[in-house]
């Protein structure tokens, strides 16, 4: 059996149909999709994406419609209508491919966009300093010095795929420094490399799908930078980008954006 594609957040009752969510997941002590599907209105059953696993060629595998054909194969409830597309940050990158295979008898479904985010090699730079935050209490002296030079002057290129190369080897060279400082068993230390770079790949693939999500409803938090391509007036609310999917308010504007 291969790698699970879907993850059930919440079973639909009676003939509701589905909703399925675009995004890699949160960070630790965020609210995530899981929590927006608790606070759904309605009836429908959710699924989100499980991002796929990222081997040693992050630059091929980081194909943005080899993403789409995988998460497409494995389509959760086939016999229930597809009602709507919801995707957060980066996931909007899918959205438009996603809704194509989702088209049918039933109708398009809606697609509402939460804080849509255009990847670049600066985003990439920035997750790798959250992700190497939590060990750099665990870090000697001059691994601690190399990781602020490498935060502090990044330079290099900015091909998103170069980038994330890069940073997927420095990530792994700290984790197995620090991890090994702190007595930490190497099952964690694989881990946690292994979900970066899943991660990266993650981003680099939707790197290479920019582009204009057409017909979506964008749902902005107050501290966001939306793309160009976003819709004139989104709904931009006061919360916050890292509580939103937290928020009852943008639960029941994503069932309002989409038909009973």
């Amino acid at each position: 059996m291969g790698k699970q594609l879907w993850r059930c957040l919440r079973r639909p009752e009676g003939s509701a149909g589905t909703v399925l969510a675009v995004d890699f997941g949160p960070r630790p002590g965020q609210p995530g999709i899981a929590r927006l599907a608790g606070n759904l209105p309605g009836a429908e059953g959710v699924h989100l994406t499980v991002p796929h696993s990222i081997g040693a060629d992050l630059r091929g595998e980081a194909d943005p419609q080899r993403f789409v054909d995988r998460w497409a194969a494995a389509l959760p409830d086939s016999g229930r209508p597809v009602r709507a597309i919801v995707t957060f940050c980066a996931g909007a990158a899918f959205a438009d491919s996603l809704r194509r295979v989702c088209t049918g008898p039933d109708g398009v479904p809606a697609l509402i966009t939460i804080d849509p985010t255009e990847v670049g090699a600066d985003l990439l730079r920035s997750e790798f300093t959250a992700a190497t935050e939590t060990l750099r209490p665990h870090m000697d002296k001059q691994m601690r010095a190399d990781v602020e030079a490498l935060i502090d002057t990044p330079g290099g290129s900015d091909d998103v795929a170069t980038v994330a190369e890069r940073l997927r080897v420095e990530q792994r060279r700290i984790v197995e420094h620090a991890t090994a400082r702190a007595g930490m068993p190497g099952h964690l230390r694989a881990m946690l490399c292994a979900r970066f770079a899943d991660y990266l790949g993650y981003l680099v693939a939707a790197a290479r799908a920019p582009g204009p999500v057409e017909s979506a409803v964008v749902i902005a938090s107050a501290d966001h930078p939306l793309p160009s391509w976003c819709a004139d007036h989104p709904t931009r609310l006061a919360t916050l980008h890292d509580d939103m999917l937290g928020d009852p308010q943008v639960a029941r504007l994503v069932r309002g954006a989409f038909p009973v």
